[in-house]
């Protein structure tokens, strides 16, 4: 079920004709591990053999407004590679508007999925990928951060568990943002220009997007930083601490061969010292060819234009 009610910014009355077909065969090309599919993410070396169904099951209690999925026997399940959203000053409520989503999405009460850890991490939450049941005959199960990032509900945020399925979540995620679904009608959500140096004042200690074609790379004894400029202080770099740097070579990422590219960063925005933001894995690093660069095109931060009134489907 497409989910396209008051629960959140996008005016469905305003959907691009052809999204429902769009979205719908784009979930079922995933779930199969569809090679169309993969095809479709930005190019870096990830593994293969995203799942596409659960090894367990469980009955769902509630959802909170971080998305986290707790079950009547009490453990919570926190989706792997989602960023859930915050309130804006344009969507306040748009956080629980998506937990509405989902929950009216899980309305059977139950799930099936995959943990992606032996034990919770630090706030009781077992990372897992998580799937909704299948609702009638012969239909797949769906991924819930699928169509979470899908409808605009969420943005992906790289992290080793989600590692096998980032082709698919960065597809989800593009489709929404392409067609301005949810979250990507509101100007706080933008991807950032990286030369846009005073567009990070309001987002230091945020997750952000930032996109910008890398111009210069430096080591020191202690870290590796990428610069988008070539004066380090007019903007946006990029930290790897050295002790990591063996990580991005295992990938086989070399920085200096990513000099002139357009590259988009997802990340924790540390104004210490000048906006830049630090990062653990190649996951972190999107290189944007021409053909994705129409319909994610980085624009200044800051604006106060609203996004579309809400409206009854």
């Amino acid at each position: 079920m497409l989910w396209l009610g008051m629960a959140t910014i996008f005016d469905a009355q305003q959907q691009p004709r052809g999204y429902s077909l769009a979205l719908g065969f784009m979930l079922s090309l995933i779930a199969c591990h569809s090679p169309a599919a993969a095809r479709a993410a930005p190019a870096l070396p990830v593994a293969s053999g995203c799942p596409s169904v659960g090894t367990q099951r469980g009955e769902v209690a509630r959802i909170d407004d971080r998305l986290d999925i707790v079950l009547k026997d009490g453990r919570s399940l926190h989706l792997a590679g989602l960023d859930p959203p915050q309130p804006t000053p344009d969507a306040p409520d748009f956080p629980s508007h998506a937990r509405d989503a989902l929950a009216a999405e899980l309305a059977g009460g139950e799930i099936s999925y995959l943990p992606l850890a032996a034990t919770p991490d630090r706030w009781g939450r077992v990372p897992a990928f998580v799937f909704l049941l299948p609702r009638g005959l012969g239909a797949a199960p769906v991924s819930a951060t699928i169509f979470l990032l899908a409808h605009g509900f969420a943005r992906f945020m790289p992290v080793p568990e989600a590692h096998p399925c980032r082709d698919a979540f960065l597809a989800a995620e593009r489709l929404a943002r392409e067609v301005k679904l949810g979250l990507w009608r509101d100007p706080y959500y933008a991807i950032m220009a990286a030369t846009n140096h005073a567009g990070f004042a309001d987002k230091g200690a945020t997750n952000v997007i930032v996109q910008g074609r890398l111009a210069r790379v430096t080591k020191s004894h202690f870290r590796t930083s990428l610069a988008f400029a070539q004066q380090h202080k007019a903007g946006f770099s990029v930290t790897i601490l050295q002790r990591n740097v063996a990580i991005f070579e295992r990938s086989g990422l070399d920085f200096h061969a990513l000099i002139g590219r357009m590259l988009r960063i997802r990340g924790l925005l540390d104004l210490r010292f000048g906006p830049h933001i630090e990062i653990t894995s190649a996951d972190d690093i999107e290189i944007i060819t021409d053909q994705h660069i129409q319909g994610g095109n980085p624009r200044p931060s800051g604006t106060k234009a609203a996004p579309p009134p809400i409206k009854d489907p």
